[in-house]
C-alpha cells in the first residue's frame, strides 16, 4: 500500500523546505519512492499508483526512461533462442537500418502514435517499399510489446498506425515444359531443379536433403530440415514452419532419385543428396549467380529468382488436379488460407457451373416426410 509522508529539509542558512514523499512497492515488490512539492499531488499519485498495481496497468518510470535502442536489444536477446538465424538476421537489419537511426535515442515512454505515424510516413517518402515499411513496423511493434509486458509503458504506440497498402501481385511461374527445359540445361543440377519445380521444395529444403530422407518403399520425400545462408555462414535448422512433411514422389522422380543416389551420393544415411562441385553444401548465392541466372539468359527466359520454381510447382500441382489442401500439404504452408491467397487464381473456377444450378428446384425434406 502506498504511503504519503512529510519530508523537511533545511538548507544551510536558508528557510526549511517541505516536500511530500510517496513510498510504495511495485508489482515485483521492489521499494519505490517519488517526491512531490504539494501534499495533494502526492495523495493523488498514491491513489493512482495503487489502482494501477491492482489493475495490472502499472508503469515503471525507470524502465520507461530506457531508450528504444535499449529495448530493441532487450527484446531481441530474449526472442533470439526461439527464432531461426535468418529471422534474427532480418530483425537486426531492420533495427539497424530503419528503427535505431530514427527512433533509437528516444525514451520508450515518450513515443506517441503520432510519432510512429510520422516515422512510417518518412520511410514512404524515402521510397522504401510497402513490404519493407510493414516489416519495420512489425518489428517495432514487437519491441513495444516487450516494453508493455514489463511495465515500461502503458500502451503500445505502434497500434492503430496507418500502413501502406500492399499491392496483390499474382506469383510469376514457368510452365512445366519450361521447367523441364531449364532442368535439361542445368546438368548436374537437373534433378534438383525438377524437385523444386515439381514438388515445390524451398531452396534450403532441397539443399539440406540427405539420403535418409528418400523413402523408396513409401515413395515419399521427407522434408524435415533446411539449410540457410546467414551472413555468409551456412546454418542447418528446421523448416520455415518448424514442421516435418512427407511429399509423394511420382514414378519418374522415384527412378531419377534412385539413379542419382546410386551414382552421385555417398552411402551414409546423412550424405547430402545435392552438393557443390567441390562436394560441399550448396549455397544459394553461388548457385543463383554462377548457374541459375546465366542459364535463364542463355535460354532466352525472363529474369526470375530460383523461388519461381516453387510457384511453378504450385501451378503444376493445381493443373494436375491437386486440391487446395493437397497444395498446402505438399508446399508446407502454415495454413490453407495462405495457399488460397497466393495461388487461388490458379484454381479452376466453378462459378458458371454453380450459377447454372441455382435455378434448379431444391428438394427440402420436412419432418414426418
Amino acid at each position: 500500500m502506498a504511503s504519503v509522508s512529510k519530508v523537511s529539509r533545511k538548507p544551510t542558512g536558508g528557510r526549511p523546505q517541505v516536500s511530500w514523499m510517496v513510498r510504495y512497492r511495485d508489482p515485483d515488490h521492489r521499494q519505490k519512492a517519488r517526491t512531490f512539492a504539494r501534499k495533494a499531488e502526492a495523495s493523488r499519485f498514491a491513489v493512482a499508483v495503487e489502482h494501477s498495481i491492482t489493475a495490472g496497468t502499472y508503469v515503471d518510470p525507470e524502465l520507461g526512461r530506457l531508450s528504444v535502442s535499449e529495448w530493441a536489444t532487450r527484446w531481441l536477446d530474449g526472442a533470439r533462442p526461439t527464432l531461426k538465424p535468418k529471422t534474427v538476421d532480418s530483425y537486426e537489419s531492420l533495427i539497424e537500418s530503419r528503427i535505431v537511426p530514427a527512433l533509437g535515442g528516444r525514451r520508450v515512454s515518450s513515443l506517441r502514435p503520432s510519432d510512429i505515424q510520422k516515422w512510417v510516413g518518412g520511410m514512404q517518402s524515402d521510397g522504401i517499399s510497402a513490404s519493407r515499411v510493414r516489416q519495420a513496423h512489425v518489428t517495432l511493434k514487437q519491441i513495444f510489446d516487450a516494453a508493455l509486458r514489463d511495465g515500461a509503458i502503458g500502451r503500445n504506440p505502434a497500434l492503430g498506425v496507418k500502413l501502406p497498402r500492399l499491392e496483390h501481385k499474382e506469383a510469376d511461374y514457368f510452365e512445366p515444359e519450361v521447367v523441364d527445359r531449364i532442368a535439361d540445361a542445368l546438368e548436374p543440377y537437373d534433378l534438383l531443379v525438377r524437385l523444386l519445380g515439381t514438388l515445390g521444395l524451398r531452396w534450403g529444403e532441397g539443399a539440406a536433403l540427405e539420403r535418409r530422407h528418400v523413402d523408396f518403399l513409401k515413395r515419399r520425400l521427407i522434408i524435415e530440415q533446411s539449410l540457410a545462408e546467414v551472413k555468409g555462414k551456412l546454418i542447418l535448422g528446421s523448416t520455415k514452419t518448424h514442421a516435418t512433411r512427407a511429399i509423394p514422389l511420382s514414378p519418374g522422380l522415384v527412378g531419377a532419385l534412385l539413379s542419382h543416389l546410386e551414382t552421385r551420393v555417398g552411402p551414409e544415411p546423412t550424405a547430402r543428396v545435392f552438393t557443390s562441385p567441390s562436394g560441399g553444401d550448396l549455397r544459394y548465392s553461388d548457385f543463383a549467380h554462377r548457374v541459375w541466372r546465366p542459364t535463364l539468359k542463355r535460354l532466352g527466359l525472363p529474369h526470375a529468382g530460383v523461388h519461381v520454381l516453387r510457384h511453378s510447382a504450385a501451378a503444376r500441382l493445381i493443373g494436375a488436379g491437386a486440391s487446395p489442401k493437397a497444395v498446402q500439404t505438399i508446399l508446407g504452408h502454415r495454413s490453407i488460407a495462405f495457399s488460397l491467397t497466393t495461388y487461388g487464381h490458379l484454381f479452376p473456377s466453378d462459378l458458371d457451373d454453380l450459377a447454372s444450378r441455382l435455378d434448379a428446384p431444391i428438394q427440402l425434406s420436412r419432418p414426418g416426410q
